[in-house]
């Protein structure tokens, strides 16, 4: 018979009753985004993604719905984890669950996943992963910015930064279509962008801010650089 297993809140893993617990999990080095998806629910589109971290001797993953609501255990008493003795098989794990959760919900996938870029782990020699082209990794910062279709009049912030886009947080996004002129205050200089609003969240959700996700066309070269620069 198979034994039932339930999530721990000692680990935050899921494990049989009475099954040696691994202790509360504490990342043991830096933690960084891997995979992520963005993905329609009822309550708008989300962006979600897995984190990655080293604990002692395993590596955990998390669950992560941008910008900063880590997924919990049910009840509540601390975030889950996927635990295993590789970066890619914790993540692996988490994607599972994602998955499964997704699809039992309706929630339907919006694009492509993004793999984990490895470049920032330790080598994992003994594991397989099919290649694919590095995304735009996004960057979770705040900086001001000024915004409208036919010239930045509105006051708003950003809320994450990519090479090839971002996410304003507003009370008055523009429409899906809209494309949109953009005045962006970086720590070292003001850049004027343009870009089309390619989603819209039009009310607040708790962890979720109502704003838009911004494709960004012909991007400068100082923008760029300074978005690169960035960790």
């Amino acid at each position: 018979m198979a034994v039932e297993s339930h999530w721990c809140r000692v680990c935050g893993t899921r494990h049989a009753s009475g099954s040696a617990c691994p202790g509360p999990l504490p990342a043991t080095g830096d933690e960084r985004a891997g995979w992520r998806v963005t993905v329609e629910t009822f309550d708008g589109v989300d962006a979600i993604g897995v984190l990655v971290a080293p604990s002692g001797e395993l590596w955990r993953a998390r669950i992560l719905t941008y910008p900063n609501v880590l997924w919990t255990i049910p009840g509540g008493g601390g975030a889950m984890k996927f635990v295993a003795a590789s970066p890619r098989e914790a993540e692996a794990l988490a994607i599972a669950f994602l998955e499964r959760h997704c699809l039992e919900r309706g929630w339907k996938r919006r694009d492509a996943v993004e793999p984990v870029d490895l470049g920032s782990l330790p080598p994992d020699a003994g594991s397989t992963h099919p290649s694919a082209p590095s995304p735009a990794r996004r960057r979770l910062r705040s900086f001001p910015v000024r915004f409208g279709s036919a010239r930045p009049s509105t006051d708003a912030v950003t809320g994450n930064l990519s090479e090839t886009g971002l996410f304003i947080s507003t009370h008055e996004p523009l429409a899906p279509g809209t494309q949109i002129r953009m005045r962006l205050d970086l720590e070292s200089a003001q850049v004027a962008l343009r870009g089309l609003v390619v989603w819209n969240r039009e009310r607040f959700v708790l962890g979720r801010p109502a704003g838009m996700g911004i494709r960004l066309l012909d991007p400068p070269a100082v923008y760029v650089g300074y978005v690169q620069g960035l960790r």
